[in-house]
């Protein structure tokens, strides 16, 4: 199952990010899925909690919009600010 992969990269770029935003933790990942990437929607979602188990995303919803195409690109992401 290659998604679990995929959502350990989806994971490994929203922590990044978050941690470039000061975030305190991410509430949602938005994706955008083509019927031509070769993703499974429904194995990418299930694979997520596993892929984001102890990070800043662990707990976040992974919402998946769908594309005609064969891209792949996280969005946006949904945080908590951490700044004080």
């Amino acid at each position: 199952m290659h998604e679990l992969s995929i959502a350990v990269n989806i994971v490994d770029i929203a922590s990044e990010e978050a941690k470039r935003l000061n975030a305190r933790r991410v509430e949602s990942v938005h994706l955008k899925v083509g019927a031509l990437s070769g993703v499974a929607k429904d194995a990418l979602l299930f694979a997520w909690d596993m892929a984001s188990e102890d990070t800043t995303v662990a707990g976040s919803r992974l919402a998946i919009e769908d594309a005609l195409g064969r891209e792949l690109e996280v969005t946006a992401l949904e945080i908590e600010d951490g700044s004080p």
